[in-house]
C-alpha cells in the first residue's frame, strides 16, 4: 500500500510539472531539469525499495549500488527514448481531436522506463543463473557504449543541466536523416557509430507532428553543426532542442516563417 501511495503521488507530481512546462510561453530550464530527475531518480527509488524488504544489508548494498550505477548509464538513452514517446503521445493525441500534453507523458514515460531498467538490474543482482545474468548485464554494456561516448563524459552525474547559457537554436525546416549517412565518415570511435545508428533509425521513426517535428529539426541541425561530439553534447543539444520547440505547444508565435 506504501508503495501504491508513493506512485501515485510521483505520477501527480510529474503530470502537473509536465503541464506547467507544456503551457509556459518559453520552457524554464530549472523546471524541466528538475522534473527531469524527479521522474528518473522517483522511478529508481520506488523500483529500489521494492526489492530492499526482507533481504541481507550485503545484498541490500548490491541492489543500492546496482541501482545507482543502472540510472547512470541509463539516464540519456532513457531521455531519448522518453522523448520519443511523447512525440507519438502527441501524434495519437492529435490524430484523435485532443489538445497534446506532451511533457506529462515525457516525466512519467521516463519514471516508468527507470523503473524496469532498475527492475532489470535487480534482476541481475538476484539471478541464479548464469544466462539471464549475462543478457542483463550485456544491456547495460550497450548502454554504456551510447551513455560514454568519450573521456568527457567520465563523471559521476549524467546530467547537470540546470540553467542553459548557450542561445537557443530558432525553429527550422528539417531535411533528411543526417544520421545513418555519417556512419560512412571518418573520425567517430565505434560506440559512437553505434550511437548514430540509434539516432538514425529513431529519426525515422518520429512521427509527423509539431513538437516531435520541432525538435527532430533542431537536433537534426545541432548535428550538422557539430557532428562528432561526446553524450554531455548531445544531451544539452536535445535541452535546447526542448526550447526551440516550445512554442508548438505553448500557442506562441513562432520564430519562423
Amino acid at each position: 500500500m506504501k508503495q501504491f501511495a508513493d506512485v501515485v503521488v510521483l505520477a501527480i507530481t510529474l503530470l502537473v510539472c509536465g503541464v506547467l512546462l507544456d503551457r509556459g510561453p518559453s520552457l524554464d530550464q530549472a523546471l524541466l531539469f528538475g522534473s527531469v530527475q524527479v521522474a528518473s531518480l522517483g522511478g529508481v527509488a520506488i523500483a529500489t525499495r521494492r526489492f530492499l524488504e526482507e533481504r541481507p544489508r550485503a545484498v541490500q548494498a548490491r541492489l543500492i549500488f546496482g541501482a545507482l550505477l543502472a540510472w547512470r548509464l541509463a539516464y540519456f538513452p532513457i531521455m531519448v527514448f522518453s522523448g520519443h514517446v511523447a512525440s507519438i503521445g502527441e501524434w495519437i493525441q492529435i490524430g484523435i481531436g485532443l489538445p497534446p500534453l506532451v511533457y506529462p507523458v515525457f516525466l512519467v514515460s521516463a519514471a516508468v522506463l527507470h523503473g524496469l531498467v532498475i527492475t532489470a538490474a535487480a534482476a541481475a543482482v538476484l539471478q541464479p543463473r548464469i544466462l539471464p545474468k549475462a543478457v542483463i548485464v550485456g544491456g547495460f554494456v550497450f548502454a554504456s557504449l551510447i551513455s560514454f561516448s568519450g573521456l568527457a563524459d567520465l563523471t559521476l552525474l549524467p546530467d547537470s543541466t540546470v540553467t542553459i547559457s548557450e542561445e537557443i537554436p530558432p525553429l527550422v525546416e528539417g531535411r533528411e536523416n543526417p544520421y545513418l549517412p555519417a556512419l560512412s565518415a571518418p573520425g567517430y570511435a565505434p560506440n559512437q557509430r553505434l550511437m548514430l545508428v540509434a539516432a538514425g533509425l529513431t529519426y525515422e521513426t518520429i512521427p509527423d507532428a509539431p513538437w516531435a517535428r520541432a525538435v527532430r529539426s533542431a537536433l537534426e541541425e545541432s548535428f550538422r553543426a557539430n557532428p562528432i561530439a561526446t553524450t554531455r553534447d548531445r544531451v544539452l543539444e536535445h535541452y535546447l532542442a526542448y526550447h526551440t520547440a516550445q512554442p508548438r505547444l505553448s500557442g506562441a508565435p513562432p520564430s519562423d516563417p
